[in-house]
């Protein structure tokens, strides 16, 4: 059984992965991907920390909540308090890549409730911030390529 990236949207998370686990057959091997800390994706903590200061805490709260999960230690703890023993916490490195800062921005806003949250003025002003701060991460054909790690823990039932 796999769970990509959804593990942290849950309300009761315990309950999630205990019944992960009590549906997988015996001898099934559970894998959970979630992001590593936002400190990993620096790219998303600059839009965080932007977030914050033109939109407010609730703004950047929506967009740091992916990264809920990424302390390792807490993670592992999350697998124990569901009754899975044994599992294993391994940190990927990874990055992502988007067309270009303006439809990182574009997704980031409009899939998410910051989409009904800002207004057309807070988002340009998101935008224009994001393009100054975010120029770092720009390649030569335009795109965006930003560090994002993910922590993937597997378990095997027995």
């Amino acid at each position: 059984m796999i769970s990509q990236f959804a593990l942290m949207y849950f309300p009761d998370r315990v309950a999630s992965l205990s019944q992960m686990w009590r549906t997988l057959a015996p001898a099934g091997r559970l894998a959970v991907a979630v992001w590593a800390p936002i400190n990993r994706a620096r790219g998303y903590q600059i839009l965080v920390d932007i977030a914050a200061r033109q939109c407010g805490g609730e703004a950047a709260a929506v967009l740091s909540a992916p990264f809920v999960l990424g302390d390792q230690a807490e993670l592992a703890k999350l697998f124990i308090d569901s009754g899975i023993s044994g599992a294993s916490v391994i940190l990927h490195e990874g990055s992502i890549r988007f067309p270009s800062i303006k439809e990182f921005i574009r997704i980031e806003v409009k899939g998410s409730p910051l989409a009904d949250m800002l207004s057309d003025e807070l988002m340009e002003t998101l935008a224009t911030e994001s393009e100054r701060s975010l120029a770092e991460f720009v390649v030569p054909s335009g795109e965006i390529i930003m560090p994002m790690d993910a922590h993937v823990v597997t378990a095997n039932k027995r």
